[in-house]
């Protein structure tokens, strides 16, 4: 049974959404002192094995999805508290709130279906789908071509980075793109 993206990511907080840039290999580390300060964190994580090449061993991990990026929602007077950390390289304020919640709901719901993703170093272009049935349903994205199929990009587009998943053509519709989000800082 598949987690509700809501569930991770609530309605209703008190404060407002921040993106943290954090020190290289901090992500984790920042979510568990957040939690300490009673701030919400979202830190999108999957499994990753690799190999090693010289001895052939097999390692797993759970690394975060954007390396360098957590995602909580603070009070101005919690965020300053967050900065005090050391982890934090610098916050980015969120213009679009609920487009950045939609945003990591997509990017969600694919980690809660194990669904395998490939990462997107820049956004693609290309037209706006939504998924009309299966795990993936009502899942937003642009939809591009490779050589094995028809992918859809699911962007957290402040960050200028996103993920891409494998869908059949027959369970995409198209829909009128979002409203651009701006970042300030």
């Amino acid at each position: 049974m598949r987690a509700d993206p809501a569930e991770a990511i609530p309605d209703g907080l008190a404060g407002a959404w921040w993106v943290a840039h954090t020190k290289p290999r901090n992500e984790k580390a920042l979510a568990f002192d957040l939690r300490l300060f009673d701030i919400f964190s979202y830190l999108p994580l999957h499994p990753r094995v690799t190999r090693s090449r010289n001895t052939g061993r097999t390692s797993r991990s759970v690394v975060p999805v954007f390396t360098g990026y957590l995602f909580f929602n603070a009070t101005e007077e919690q965020r300053c508290q967050a900065l005090t950390t050391n982890r934090i390289v610098n916050t980015l304020s969120v213009v679009d709130q609920s487009g950045l919640v939609r945003h990591l709901r997509n990017v969600q719901t694919v980690l809660s279906t194990e669904t395998e993703f490939r990462w997107q170093g820049s956004l693609q272009v290309g037209d706006w789908v939504r998924v009309v049935a299966g795990p993936l349903a009502g899942v937003e994205g642009v939809v591009y071509e490779r050589p094995s199929g028809l992918r859809l990009a699911l962007n957290v587009t402040m960050l200028g980075q996103s993920i891409s998943v494998e869908v059949p053509g027959d369970l995409i519709e198209k829909i009128d793109p979002p409203v651009q989000m701006s970042v300030g800082r």
